[in-house]
């Protein structure tokens, strides 16, 4: 019997864009595991404030994964385990994005700095999750203490770039893509897939026991760790081909579908 469902926010338990909204069913999906004592966790490249304002009414007890691992803390703001970003590589990993012709946000356990004019900055958050801060260059708040640097681009760009990226910080950093158009960058032990495996050595549950959803490259490390990794169909095909199952889309309530037919049927 699985124990813990891992659940990737923005294109997976999220409908699409411009709503972003767990459905009905959804919701319906994930308190009825719950009653059947199935652990649900959050795995998110967000912020604590959007976990609260999103998720607070969902049946989430004990700690969840935010800015993509970086931090685990529950709804109330405990944090279980935290990994801040190596500030050596602040300045390097800015005047790289610079380079590149990458807009740049800074993110701390509070707030978001981002360059000004970076698109859809000021569309970031919804309230009542605090906007993103412009600022004329983010490598001003050097030193302040950060959780993860990004770079705001085009989706050919990103995706395009990553692999220099990722061979550029090999050993260093850990670089992922959380969006079409986010490129990120965390400290080198940081990732979905080791917070989760954190979050299961915590609460004694085997990987076989664990299933992961999500859809986009930052969500491959727990799909591969988990018993059953489940892509969502709006999914990048290198997140695809890294799954056990495919699921339908985010606009489809693909996580209900596949909570329904692989978990809530075998529930006696």
């Amino acid at each position: 019997m699985y124990r813990l469902l891992a659940i990737d926010l923005d294109g997976t338990l999220l409908t699409p864009q411009p709503n972003k909204i767990i459905t009905p069913r959804t919701r319906q999906a994930l308190f009825r595991a719950a009653e059947a004592g199935i652990t649900i966790v959050i795995a998110t490249g967000q912020n604590l404030a959007v976990l609260r304002s999103v998720c607070g009414e969902l049946p989430l007890q004990g700690p969840q994964i935010i800015e993509n691992g970086a931090v685990i803390a529950d709804l109330q703001g405990n944090i279980y385990h935290e990994k801040p970003f190596p500030t050596e590589y602040i300045l390097p990993v800015l005047d790289t994005l610079r380079g590149l012709g990458f807009y740049r946000a800074y993110h701390t356990i509070h707030r978001v700095y981002v360059d000004k004019n970076t698109p859809r900055a000021r569309n970031w958050y919804r309230p009542p999750v605090p906007p993103a801060i412009e600022v004329e260059d983010v490598a001003s708040l050097y030193p302040l203490q950060c959780v993860k640097l990004v770079g705001v681009g085009e989706e050919s760009k990103i995706r395009g770039k990553r692999p220099e990226l990722e061979r550029l910080f090999e050993g260093k950093l850990y670089v992922t893509q959380s969006s079409f158009d986010l490129i990120e960058f965390l400290h080198p032990s940081v990732s979905k897939g080791n917070a989760l495996k954190v979050i299961a050595a915590d609460l004694h549950i085997p990987p076989e026991e664990i299933v992961a959803f999500g859809d986009n490259h930052n969500d491959i490390g727990m799909l591969q760790f988990a018993g059953l990794g489940i892509a969502m169909g709006n999914a990048h095909e290198e997140v695809k081909k890294q799954a056990d199952y495919v699921t339908a889309s985010n606009a489809e309530e693909g996580v209900a579908q596949a909570i329904e037919a692989l978990i809530l049927s075998k529930i006696i």
